[in-house]
């Protein structure tokens, strides 16, 4: 069944066939009967395009009843094929099909006239017989037109697109490159969005001249391959300094606005670029690539060109693959917590724990946070993340409690604005058991306290102890530390460059006088990245409260931390 706006472009059709017919040739009886038949022969004909298997014959039938219909004057036929074509092809995604029906419909019709030739003549005979002859041979061309040219800018296509890389890579010499330039015109939705869709195909092919130009005179072979999309074929490149150099010369092209209606748009672009060696390439292989480097144009850090690396894309999809398991590694328990302890300066006593998210992968081992926390973060799975290791960190810490150490967990910044954190954390407390104040939450560099000060004043309401992570290196000033509830600091690996050399006088003021202010209003420090016992020596001096790094223990399995707790 076809949905009511099909069928209205189909009765719009029949409508047009019999315009054509009646003004083309006398057709006996009254107009609607005529319509209502030719009604059901365009139903029909559209029918069949779409039935699998697929029936030519459904077109000699139409073609047959046509001549008994009697619609059989001289120009039927051809103005039978130059109405049905257009209205055909916009109906299928495989146009041969449309060939193959209009050309048994013509079949049908000059066999049938032959057969019933009571009214026809030899010289009728021919003149339909060549009328057909023209007519097949004009929709092969409008076919060949429709599938490899497009239709607004009258530039080759996506097809053929991949029909001349094809041949280009086909034919290329030991050694000889090929590139493949992919352009985007910038804000093209915007134009369509508020001038219109008229607007934007003036645009585009205003941008198709301009390109064009460029390309014939740089001998590019440029195409137009969908919405506001071109690309360039460049041949013998010796290397991707040459795609670079033909981007921006069809980039330039584009500088001069667009003017509409008293209006100036400026018009910009930016490129996607890969270049190979013909034999490394296939088309499929060089068009892939060309569009993931256009999707790297204008990233942030990225000029309007960006180059096809495939060193870059691995990364790329190694994260796709990660972010695309992450949901049900979370649902298998491949997610767990490596734990460093954080020593007293002092006494050398483990104060507490600092607990670390590591993702086991069956295939490959462990993976660093590092690796899979941002895209968490990006993704939202960061929540469900965040509650399942808050929770394992919990039931740690209340294992350990006759040690009596505190158990420090990271609170990424997506964790902090989310307004369900205080009970969360409440929950998590509940149910394993720990004692809040045994609990130390990190609150991570880019989590700026704004909006969230009520989130951590309803955390200390808690008694659970908050700490700012990599202090200095921006998350909070001093400012902070006094108007927020935070009751420690953990200093920026930066803070300890200098302090491998021996000796007071070599200490820098600036690490010191951080330490005095800070205990100044009552807030603990801790030095991360402590390596050397030179740098541990220097911070006890200083007064630094704790320590945590490779001078005192790697990140452990919770069996190593509860062998060192005793």
């Amino acid at each position: 069944m076809w949905q009511p706006d099909e069928t209205a472009d189909l009765v719009r059709l029949a409508h047009a066939w019999t315009r054509a017919i009646t003004a083309a040739t006398f057709v006996p009886g009254p107009r609607r009967r005529a319509l209502d038949l030719l009604e059901s022969f365009t139903v029909r004909l559209a029918d069949a395009l779409v039935d699998e298997p697929f029936d030519a014959d459904a077109g000699y039938r139409v073609g047959q009843e046509l001549v008994d219909a009697r619609i059989a004057g001289p120009a039927v036929l051809g103005e039978t094929i130059a109405v049905l074509t257009p209205g055909l092809l916009a109906r299928t995604s495989t146009p041969t099909r449309v060939g193959a029906l209009l050309g048994r419909l013509s079949t049908g019709f000059t066999e049938t006239l032959r057969e019933r030739g009571a009214h026809a003549t030899e010289s009728l005979r021919r003149a339909v017989d060549e009328m057909r002859r023209r007519e097949e041979a004009g929709i092969q061309r409008r076919l060949t037109n429709t599938l490899l040219y497009d239709q607004l800018t009258g530039l080759p296509n996506r097809a053929k697109l991949l029909d001349g890389l094809a041949s280009v890579i086909g034919n290329a010499l030991p050694g000889e490159r090929v590139g493949l330039c992919l352009l985007d015109v910038d804000r093209f939705t915007a134009v369509t969005d508020t001038m219109g869709p008229e607007r934007g195909d003036d645009l585009l092919r205003l941008v198709a001249r301009k390109l064009r130009a460029v390309a014939h005179r740089h001998r590019y072979y440029l195409h137009h391959i969908g919405s506001d999309r071109f690309a360039a074929v460049i041949t013998g490149t010796a290397g991707p300094n040459d795609l670079i150099k033909a981007a921006d010369l069809l980039l330039r092209a584009l500088t001069d606005p667009y003017v509409t209606d008293g209006h100036a748009v400026p018009i910009t672009g930016r490129a996607g670029i890969a270049e190979t060696t013909a034999a490394d390439a296939t088309p499929e292989s060089l068009l892939r690539a060309a569009t993931i480097a256009l999707g790297w144009a204008g990233q942030p850090g990225s000029g309007p060109v960006a180059v096809f690396d495939p060193d870059r894309n691995r990364v790329h999809v190694r994260r796709h693959e990660l972010t695309a398991a992450m949901p049900g590694a979370l649902d298998d328990g491949q997610f767990l917590l490596h734990f460093q302890p954080v020593v007293d300066l002092l006494d050398h006593r483990t104060a507490g724990v600092e607990a670390l998210a590591r993702w086991r992968l069956p295939a490959t081992g462990l993976l660093p946070p590092a690796d899979f926390v941002p895209l968490a973060e990006r993704t939202g799975l960061i929540r469900p993340l965040g509650a399942h290791l808050l929770e394992l960190a919990c039931a740690r810490g209340a294992e350990w409690h006759p040690s009596g150490v505190f158990v420090s967990v990271n609170l990424s910044p997506v964790q902090l604005a989310d307004p369900g954190l205080v009970a969360a954390v409440a929950a998590a407390l509940d149910r394993t058991g720990l004692l809040p104040s045994r609990l130390q939450l990190e609150l991570t560099g880019g989590a700026g306290p704004g909006g969230q000060r009520e989130t951590l004043r309803g955390l200390a309401d808690l008694g659970v102890r908050l700490a700012v992570d990599d202090f200095g290196a921006g998350f909070a000033g001093l400012a902070d530390l006094a108007e927020l509830p935070i009751s420690a600091v953990k200093l920026a690996p930066r803070f300890l460059h200098g302090l491998d050399r021996p000796g007071p006088a070599d200490e820098p003021a600036l690490l010191a006088g951080v330490i005095r202010l800070c205990h100044d209003l009552g807030v603990t420090v801790t030095a991360v990245g402590v390596e050397t016992e030179a740098q541990a020596a220097a911070l006890r001096r200083l007064g630094c409260d704790f320590g945590q790094g490779f001078r005192f223990a790697r990140p452990a399995p919770a069996s190593d931390i509860t062998r060192l707790l005793g």
